[in-house]
């Protein structure tokens, strides 16, 4: 009888516990080099864990450009780096384009090629910054992110990146006070990264 009544205890714990992680997001990041660590799990509603569920399964993303965002890209398109050059090498035409129709729209399966033939992602590897693991937990979903706060996101993680992105924007997750996590899922690097999307686009 007694073993009986620890089985029971035990499977009720286990889903009591079980139930207690869905609806969340967890976070950790460890900072180099200082190998210093940080783990923070956040409650999210269930409009919000619905909408993961509906963004896992998107095919495409549509962003759209207001006043400020295209300020940001045309100063984006107009920086040079210290030589002299574009650091964003996009078309005029595509810049022009982008102007006239106020929005991005992104093919997760053209991302998904194109990520393949790049250089830069086959080579990427996290060595120095702040690499963290964003884990969502939902009813119907669990979905794994890992990158470097430090860094932009490679095409291949650039959907993991868009659906944390959304998220984050309406139930901010680590810590609150957390400038490198608030910076990375900003406007403005939003739409750096939407600028060199752009400019693997055109060059596959």
């Amino acid at each position: 009888m007694k073993i009986l009544l620890s089985i029971i205890f035990i499977t009720v714990s286990n889903i009591f516990v079980s139930g207690q992680n869905k609806n969340t997001i967890s976070c950790k990041i460890t900072y180099l080099p200082t190998i210093r660590y940080e783990n923070t799990s956040t409650k999210i509603s269930k409009k919000q864990a619905k909408k993961i569920d509906s963004l896992i399964h998107l095919k495409s993303y549509t962003i759209d450009l207001n006043d400020n965002d295209l300020k940001m890209i045309k100063e984006l398109y107009e920086k040079n780096n210290f030589e002299g050059n574009k650091i964003y090498k996009i078309s005029e035409s595509a810049f022009l384009k982008l102007l006239k129709e106020k929005e991005i729209i992104i093919d997760f399966n053209s991302i998904k090629s194109i990520s393949e033939k790049s250089i830069t992602d086959l080579l990427s590897s996290v060595i120095d910054g702040a690499p963290f693991t964003l884990t969502a937990n939902t009813k119907n979903s669990y979905l794994i992110y890992e990158d470097n706060f430090s860094g932009m996101p490679s095409l291949k993680k650039l959907q993991q990146y868009l659906i944390f992105y959304t998220i984050y924007n309406e139930r901010t997750f680590c810590k609150n006070n957390n400038e490198l996590v608030k910076n990375y899922f900003g406007r403005e690097n939003l739409m750096k990264n939407m600028m060199y999307f752009m400019e693997k686009m055109e060059s596959y």
